[in-house]
């Protein structure tokens, strides 16, 4: 998964991979669990950002991929 995120007021955009969290076998796995991401820190800078996130890009290497409806989201940053 990617996700792909600009900055609206300086202009400044970015694109950054998120690692799969491996799952843990020694308990069962809850379905919050089934498909988890690490979280990753991103330099946007203040202002407000916008943000997409991208299923496919990055696919597995099993080559395993699920269908996601787009979506956007805005925040702002201080």
């Amino acid at each position: 998964m990617s996700v792909n995120w600009r900055n609206l007021t300086t202009g400044v955009a970015g694109t950054t991979a998120l690692r799969l969290v491996e799952p843990d076998h020694s308990r069962p796995t809850t379905p919050e669990n089934w498909c988890r991401y690490a979280p990753i820190t991103v330099v946007t800078g203040s202002g407000t950002i916008a943000a997409v996130a991208e299923v496919g890009a990055y696919p597995p290497v099993d080559g395993y991929q699920i269908l996601v409806n787009p979506g956007l989201g805005t925040f702002p940053v201080p």
